[in-house]
């Protein structure tokens, strides 16, 4: 289900790092919402198979080119719009356990 880290918006890395810069102690939960009522998500897929995706989630972190990539292009006309520690803190990054 989820290959890359890059499998996300982009804003949500710019509030990531926003986040991170100015409440680095903040603390979030994850929860999944459907939002497509006319899909019911239980006849989808079994709840086993998608705590699996989800947990097999939790293994993927950014590839160095991915990284290389964010810190190299410029966004919006402007260049390095991602600070360096933030681009190392996602070298190491992963979703929680």
């Amino acid at each position: 289900m989820v290959r890359s880290l890059f499998d996300t918006h982009f804003y949500k890395l710019l509030m990531l790092q926003m986040i991170r810069h100015q409440h680095r102690d903040a603390h979030a939960t994850f929860s999944l919402i459907n939002r497509r009522k006319s899909v019911r998500l239980a006849h989808v897929i079994e709840e086993k198979e998608l705590r699996e995706q989800l947990d097999d989630a939790r293994t993927v972190r950014f590839s160095r080119k991915e990284l290389i990539w964010l810190a190299g292009n410029s966004f919006y006309g402007k260049q390095r719009m991602f600070a360096p520690d933030f681009i190392e803190w996602l070298a190491d990054f992963q979703l929680p356990g």
